[in-house]
């Protein structure tokens, strides 16, 4: 939600350098194209993303099981020095388990399955080399999975670029970097409308206004999906390239 209202921010401040705003009640003749742009940025955040679940015939046991399992992990997180804002649990999630048994109405579930979302940041100068990055991830799933704690494996692909992945980059803040892919888009906009005027024998006069429509949304939005515990939304599977899309309509008034 940060991100975007930084963006609204940022279309209301390019809006009077491309040509103003349209009153209420006022009719223009417009040319409105639509444009995709991309930019990249280097990767200021990794995240480790793992899972720490149980499950058992009853919620109760599940959630017990659960519970002591998260502990044990966020101790020996402490131990090996990620504690405070370099580990994010989600909170308990409850989910149906086993095949379930049918019963006159419906189907009800044999068993339960509380799982808890578990979030490790990297950062500065963790990403500067990559073998001593690897080498950490390494270390810290080997130990945490002794634990019971699960690499997630994400679909990085449907975000951004590279296969799946349990570690995924990305940017901070996104919103200086979506400015740059906005003015890229802006200007590709521009060409295609500055012919189609020529077409309709009329002139450009500026542009009336610039809408930007999200892409870097999921393909498959599953539930209790990890991305979505997070406030980022440009996934990269390389720290070197974080690839921020964007696509706008842009609408150039004619006369």
């Amino acid at each position: 939600m940060r991100t975007r209202a930084l963006l609204v921010s940022l279309l209301l401040a390019l809006a009077p350098g491309l040509g103003g705003a349209v009153e209420p009640g006022e009719e223009q003749d417009v040319i409105a194209v639509t444009a995709s742009a991309k930019v990249t940025a280097p990767a200021e955040l990794a995240v480790v993303f793992l899972r720490v679940q149980s499950q058992a015939p009853l919620a109760a046991d599940a959630l017990e099981q659960a519970t002591k399992k998260a502990a044990a992990v966020k101790a020996r997180l402490a131990e090996l020095g990620y504690e405070g804002d370099r580990v994010r649990f989600s909170g308990n999630r409850f989910a149906p388990a086993g095949a379930g048994v049918f019963y006159p109405g419906g189907q009800r579930p044999t068993g339960f399955q509380v799982y808890n979302n578990l979030y490790v940041f990297l950062e500065g100068d963790a990403l500067k080399d990559l073998d001593a990055l690897n080498a950490k991830v390494s270390a810290l799933l080997d130990e945490l999975s002794k634990l019971g704690a699960s690499p997630v494996n994400l679909p990085i692909s449907r975000y951004s670029m590279g296969g799946a992945s349990v570690v995924a980059f990305t940017v901070k803040d996104a919103a200086p970097h979506v400015g740059r892919a906005v003015e890229q888009a802006i200007e590709k906009a521009r060409p295609v409308a500055e012919a189609i005027a020529k077409k309709m024998g009329v002139e450009l006069a500026g542009i009336e206004s610039v809408r930007l429509s999200p892409t870097s949304a999921p393909m498959v939005a599953a539930p209790g999906n990890p991305l979505d515990d997070l406030p980022y939304e440009y996934y990269s599977s390389s720290k070197d390239e974080v690839p921020v899309r964007v696509r706008v309509e842009v609408r150039f008034r004619y006369r």
